[in-house]
């Protein structure tokens, strides 16, 4: 460039602090899920610029290419400022303003994640276009990084947009971003592939004429449920505002997935229409052809005693106001809980709304993607909470009610997590007090004791897993469920495979799965003969180690509270943050290898705290534990010579 070096600045050195801005932009990236890396933190942008621009009907249209593996989102709002600092980690704040972007963050995020990002604007003062190439590479070493100066001023537009708003447009350079992004929809939305249930709800999209095709439906469905777009409360600017997006695909089945590319129904191009606000089971369900589900708006009454058995119905309300929030935590007789005081002191007067629905499971699963959820959202934005129920004694009927709480309060940098991280236990309380108080009775009054169609499903699901091939044992399949991983570690240890371990109780209400005396590499029995409480050892069972991932994101679960994780199998990690490492390249080993626990050869390491969690799979030690028959012998007469 022709400009000298005191009018440019370098995007990776400000007040030359080069390698510790690096550092922070590593750790930042890592922060964001997927989801809004690929789509998320520009659609945000937009959304916040519709809302601070002038009132009326607006667009956002999005075109994404699966083959090019490039994303470009426009907007008609205000147009970006020509302020390149704005493109400085940190250089821009919207404090004050309660919009989803607080801390101006996200965009750098993209930014540092593309092989090329280019942002035109036009406001009117006028018009620029800037455009970086190999961003991604920002954390190689110094030596051979690439340069990012930029002009103190962006440069004119020589080819400007045709309206005032902003244009930016981001290219990966591999689909680990995308394809990441679209393996969560596919496994959170599509458990059962092309078999599940939500399938119908993909297909009536379609046939009423909502959708062009069913990979259509489900973009919409999972932007409207887990992004910014997706706000439980719309604020008035984005009332009137329509969101287009267009998608390409040449080869859908290669270039993506052969579940997916099956959705895009033989099309390589289609553009749909959709609009801002949280889905919910109303909007879904008008989709269907009758008969299908009727929503009803009852109230549930003191200890949920006033919602009436419903067969084939949902039911909504919404509580706004501290009376309301009473009425929901206010039992059979009458009486509210210990902590009303605290709840109405610190906690009332930052919730916005609250909305609730009441179903039958099969219906949750068909007519939402995922099922229901129970989660927080800060004014408006969805975030990750997601709180354990341990409350209450019908545990059945927690995935028959799904429940947002929306709340005054501020985001994290990765923007799904709250920052007052005391508000977030006051919540989980709180649902989990209306839970005990309200909600189990009423889910239970209106969907009945049983369900004929669940039940048959969990028929057809037992007799058609896979056997597990293990004639020692008497548990046949392959496991499916948390329940016959505890089952089958119990078989294996009342057949003496397991002697270092003393168990002292599970639970289904605690926090946590169980509670054992564990003799560890370094230790003598004694542990076992004279144990004490702090002896006790945190035990977490799950069918794959790789989806307690899912719990410390959302932090139902911390790993420093656990000392050992007994899986099936292990799974693949979808978190940055925790990786699977071998023991013997662990910290663990390293630093305290007495402490090991039996049978270990895995660790789950949180990459940020550098916390390990030791990893027992059984898959592998049944290996170890039954290993196949040797070939029989074949006599030295029938050798060929």
């Amino acid at each position: 460039m022709s400009s000298h070096m005191s009018d440019m600045y370098d995007l990776l050195s400000p007040e030359s602090l080069s390698e510790n801005y690096v550092r922070q932009l590593r750790q930042t990236i890592d922060a964001y899920l997927p989801q809004y890396v690929f789509i998320g933190e520009v659609l945000q942008n937009s959304l916040d610029a519709v809302r601070e621009a002038a009132k009326g009907k607006h667009e956002i249209n999005i075109e994404i290419d699966f083959d090019e593996m490039e994303v470009s989102i426009r907007d008609d709002a205000l147009g970006f400022p020509n302020d390149p600092k704005l493109l400085f980690l940190g250089g821009g704040k919207k404090d004050g303003k309660k919009l989803a972007g607080q801390v101006g963050v996200g965009l750098k995020v993209v930014l540092f994640s593309s092989e090329r990002f280019v942002i035109r604007s036009r406001t009117a003062e006028g018009t620029f276009r800037f455009a970086v190439d190999n961003a991604c590479d920002f954390d190689k070493s110094s030596d051979v990084r690439p340069s990012f100066s930029m002009p103190k001023r962006f440069e004119e537009d020589p080819d400007p947009l045709d309206s005032i708003g902003t244009e930016i447009t981001y290219r990966f350079r591999s689909d680990k971003v995308p394809g990441t992004y679209l393996q969560e929809i596919s496994q959170e939305a599509l458990p059962k592939g092309l078999r599940s249930e939500f399938m119908q709800t993909l297909k009536n999209a379609v046939d009423s004429g909502n959708f062009p095709t069913r990979f259509a439906a489900l973009l919409a469905c999972d932007l409207k449920r887990f992004s910014y777009l997706g706000m439980t409360s719309v604020p008035d600017p984005l009332k009137e505002t329509t969101v287009n997006i267009t998608v390409k695909c040449e080869s859908p089945v290669s270039a993506i997935s052969e579940t997916l590319g099956e959705l895009f129904d033989g099309e390589t191009e289609f553009t749909f229409s959709t609009r801002v606000g949280y889905l919910s089971m109303g909007e879904t369900v008008s989709w269907a052809k009758p008969p299908k589900p009727a929503r009803y708006s009852q109230h549930l009454g003191a200890g949920g005693i006033d919602l009436p058995k419903t067969q084939n119905g949902f039911n909504v309300i919404e509580y706004r106001t501290t009376q309301e929030f009473e009425a929901l935590l206010t039992n059979a007789r009458g009486k509210l809980p210990d902590e009303i005081e605290t709840f109405r002191k610190q906690l009332f007067s930052k919730i916005n709304h609250v909305r609730l629905t009441i179903a039958r499971i099969p219906h949750f699963e068909r007519y939402l993607p995922g099922g229901s959820q129970r989660i927080f959202s800060a004014n408006g934005v969805v975030t990750r909470h997601s709180p354990d129920l341990t409350r209450g004694r019908n545990q059945q009927y927690v995935r028959c009610f799904d429940i947002v709480v929306d709340v005054d309060a501020e985001l994290n940098y990765g923007k799904y997590h709250l920052k007052n991280m005391r508000l977030v236990g006051l919540l989980k309380k709180f649902i989990n007090e209306a839970y005990r108080s309200t909600i189990q009775n009423a889910a239970s009054r209106f969907v009945g004791k049983a369900d004929p169609f669940e039940e048959d499903e969990r028929s057809v699901a037992f007799w058609s897993r896979k056997d597990l091939l293990r004639p020692e044992l008497t548990i046949k399949k392959v496991p499916a469920d948390e329940n016959d991983v505890i089952a089958l570690f119990f078989e294996l240890a009342g057949m003496n495979k397991f002697p270092e371990f003393r168990w002292y109780g599970l639970s289904q209400r605690d926090r946590y799965d169980a509670r054992a005396v564990i003799q560890r590499v370094g230790e003598s029995e004694a542990v076992l003969e004279n144990p004490s409480e702090s002896d006790l050892r945190v035990v977490e069972f799950k069918i794959r180690a790789s989806s307690i991932t899912q719990d410390f994101d959302r932090e139902d679960k911390n790993p420093r509270d656990i000392h050992l994780l007994v899986c099936y199998e292990e799974g693949e990690s979808k978190s940055e943050q925790f990786q699977f490492i071998d023991l013997q390249d662990s910290d663990t080993r390293d630093r305290a290898p007495e402490r090991i626990f039996p049978h270990v050869k895995r660790v789950l390491k949180d990459t940020q705290s550098g916390y390990e969690v030791q990893v027992l799979i059984l898959r592998d030690f049944l290996e170890e534990a039954f290993p196949p028959p040797p070939p029989p012998a074949v006599p030295e007469d029938e050798v060929d010579e």
